[in-house]
């Protein structure tokens, strides 16, 4: 069909404002999330700092080892958590079994023994199992490289460990550690020679320094070489880790190596 002569089309194009496409709620729940976690981590923080020296010591015993605690051991933390600071008669006073008041107590004259000397801090370490307590220090205290001989500064962590010995109703086994790269210097045939010496250099100062009033059955010394390492022995740094004596303190009644 023609179209009349003078006609004129128009044709309007109408853009709507609209909005923009819809993203969804995904990014509330995520933000609300993130909201929650750092609240519940602040409040651990501040329920950390609010404990007491008694109760941070009794959480360390009781989750050293990953596990988690026993029966015993969570009525410990439970009676901890109301011990007077400096009370003699707190750990008395705790609904303990004799073994476990025992181990409690050397764990905290192991910690104060560790922390007279800043070298010690530097060069310890604590730890505790089911049937007993371990301390380790590094032989930048102990002793020289490849060598078995006492450093003088040695003597004030074995003096410490002989009043442990003297003020408790534990045995204590002794291990010497060397690294993966020692030989003693020819005095030794082998590093088990040379960490068993040092052990056995730490126990005859031991029994010397107390008098008589330690029996000779209470401890023994044993040497590991470096077939347990704490760190692997890819550098000098972490050679000097393995290179350590442990004192573990344990119950008579427990055969412990």
């Amino acid at each position: 069909m023609a179209k009349s002569k003078g006609s004129t089309i128009i044709i309007k194009k109408v853009v709507g404002g609209g909005h923009a496409p819809h993203h969804g709620g995904s990014w509330k729940v995520a933000y609300a999330d993130f909201v929650t976690a750092m609240m519940a981590f602040f409040l651990l923080m501040w329920l950390i700092a609010a404990l007491k020296p008694q109760q941070k010591e009794a959480f360390v015993v009781a989750f050293k080892e990953g596990k988690p605690p026993s029966s015993d051991m969570k009525q410990t933390v439970s009676n901890a958590m109301f011990i007077p600071k400096d009370a003699k008669v707190g750990i008395a006073a705790m609904d303990l079994s004799e073994k476990d008041r025992i181990k409690y107590e050397v764990a905290m004259m192991v910690k104060e023994l560790l922390a007279q000397e800043k070298e010690l801090q530097a060069n310890s370490g604590l730890s505790s199992d089911n049937a007993g307590v371990l301390m380790h220090v590094n032989n930048a205290v102990m002793f020289a490289p490849n060598s078995a001989v006492l450093k003088p500064g040695a003597a004030a962590i074995l003096d410490g460990v002989t009043h442990i010995l003297l003020a408790q109703k534990v045995d204590l086994v002794i291990r010497g550690h060397t690294d993966d790269t020692e030989t003693g210097n020819g005095l030794y045939p082998s590093k088990w020679e040379l960490s068993a010496a040092r052990a056995a250099a730490a126990l005859r100062y031991i029994l010397a320094k107390g008098n008589g009033a330690i029996a000779a059955t209470r401890m023994r010394a044993v040497g590991y070489a470096d077939s347990r390492p704490l760190v692997p022995a890819i550098n000098d740094e972490n050679r000097a880790i393995n290179r350590r004596v442990e004192f573990y303190y344990h119950s008579p009644d427990q055969d412990a190596w």
